[in-house]
């Protein structure tokens, strides 16, 4: 898997888990942007992480 396709998955889940667990509703669009945002920044948050 591609790290980028992981920083995705990651992303997803948080957003659905916010969903689940906090009750707290995320649009369509702003998913889609949120999910762009993360994958566009995967190579800068590597770069922090390490």
């Amino acid at each position: 898997m591609k790290v980028h396709d992981f920083a995705y998955q990651v992303a997803l889940r948080t957003i659905v888990l916010l969903e689940e667990k906090q009750q707290y509703k995320v649009s369509e669009e702003n998913r889609k942007q949120i999910l762009s945002l993360i994958h566009g920044e995967v190579d800068s948050l590597l770069d922090k992480a390490l």
